[in-house]
């Protein structure tokens, strides 16, 4: 129904406007969540929308809509928007071959939401059997979704995609109030359903939670977890994001080709990875993706655009338009992947003499992302001491800036953990501010 719908309403739209895009996005879920311990609800929903793009006289107009009783209405509404749209600079797109990446698991299709409904149990019953005071919650999403998108240029895109997404999260409150809150999960394009794993490090952090250990502020190594040094990177992919540059903005204006982080840093948006949660053949707009840097060996290679955004800098598409039935497509980046070092993690711990090592911010602190600075408390961290994790850490932040950091770094690890869309390595920095920690 899908395919035939998107045809159908971009031959009306191409009777009204010099040029048009249809987006049909569909699909379904089902959900299972767990909250203090309990089931909290089995849920199954659907969707079906459509969105309208044109070029009218010049300039875009868009409208979408859930109500398909009638689509002639969506159309005249994006057309009569473009009066007061921004100016077209672009064109849709021609038909392109798109690289074969795989991004559709029938298994998450036929997923029974029984087997989610006893992880979930199963592991919620692992963690209250070592402590009954944890207030626990988890949770397994299954989804199935189209994509077609078909424009007055000839483009045609027929996608099929599956995600989904499985997680543990376990609350401590001490005697004296204090709080230690642990998580941990998975995202994938196909079933990884890995609660027992989920389980073990859960309890390992709370294990080591449970003796506190005074630190003194100062300047000191710091060693990242890959959940927690998605905080950092985002500067960087904020910064090479095309809409930034268009602000003028950007940190990174000006210097392609420029080195602007250690030697070791190679960082990449890569859309093609098998069954990682953002990879896609093709972006929001039909223009194909690839693996690209943004940084190659420190050195700034990329911005990210999508097609307006190319058009108004000046530059080529790169297949990173993000949308919605609902929106208008923006830049955006599909897996961000920090490549691997040559150090163990072992190592990189063992080398350390007195530092930190961070597992969870709490919120985003008094970040300015876009300008790399950033002051974050410590949610969950941990001192070391000789080598080994000695204790918790409270009352802790951590302060500096995020190019600064990654100039100054001790060692990358071998080895790499997937956390959402993000493969990240461990990565130890020389010397980070450490502020308002317990003396």
């Amino acid at each position: 129904m899908s395919k035939e719908l998107v045809l159908k309403i971009l031959d009306i739209a191409a009777s009204k406007a010099d040029a048009a895009e249809v987006i049909v996005d569909s699909g379904e879920s089902s959900s299972v969540h767990f909250e203090n311990n309990r089931l909290k609800y089995i849920d199954a929903r659907g969707i079906l929308g459509v969105g309208v793009r044109v070029i009218h006289r010049g300039r875009i107009g868009f409208s979408s809509t859930t109500d398909l009783e009638e689509p002639e209405r969506v159309v005249q509404n994006a057309v009569e928007s473009a009066t007061f749209g921004q100016e077209a600079k672009f064109q849709f797109p021609a038909p392109s071959r798109g690289a074969s990446v795989q991004i559709h698991d029938p298994a998450v299709l036929s997923f029974p939401v029984e087997r989610g409904l006893e992880a979930c149990r199963a592991a919620i019953d692992r963690l209250l059997a070592r402590d009954a005071k944890l207030d626990c919650a988890a949770g397994v999403d299954a989804s199935h979704a189209e994509r077609h998108i078909a424009n007055t240029s000839g483009l045609r895109v027929d996608l099929k995609a599956t995600d989904f997404d499985a997680g543990i999260y376990a609350l401590r409150v001490g005697d004296d109030g204090s709080m230690t809150h642990v998580e941990d999960g998975n995202s994938s394009r196909r079933v990884l359903l890995q609660m027992n794993k989920h389980v073990d490090d859960v309890l390992r952090q709370l294990d080591l939670s449970e003796r506190i250990a005074p630190l003194k502020p100062g300047k000191m190594p710091v060693l990242f977890i890959p959940k927690a040094l998605g905080l950092l990177l985002s500067t960087f992919i904020v910064n090479a994001n095309g809409k930034a540059l268009q602000k003028g903005t950007s940190l990174l204006l000006g210097r392609l080709g420029e080195k602007i982080l250690d030697e070791r840093v190679t960082l990449r948006d890569d859309g093609l990875v098998d069954f990682a949660p953002s990879s896609i053949p093709f972006d929001g707009e039909g223009t194909p993706c690839r693996e690209m840097p943004l940084f190659e060996a420190g050195v700034f290679r990329n911005f990210v655009f999508d097609l307006q955004t190319a058009g108004i800098t000046g530059n080529a598409p790169t297949g990173n338009a993000s949308r919605s039935f609902a929106s208008q497509p923006g830049p955006g980046n599909h897996n961000i992947r920090l490549a691997p070092g040559d150090v163990p993690y072992a190592d990189l711990l063992a080398d350390i003499q007195r530092g930190l090592i961070v597992y969870q911010f709490l919120g985003g602190g008094q970040s300015n992302v876009l300008a790399g600075e950033f002051s974050v408390n410590i949610d969950l961290g941990f001192l070391i001491e000789n080598g080994r994790i000695v204790g918790r850490v409270k009352d802790a932040m951590l302060a500096g800036n995020a190019f600064d950091a990654f100039k100054n770094i001790a060692g990358i690890s071998r080895e790499t953990e997937w956390r959402g869309a993000i493969e990240l390595p461990y990565v130890c920095f020389k010397e980070l501010s450490v502020v308002g920690a317990e003396k």
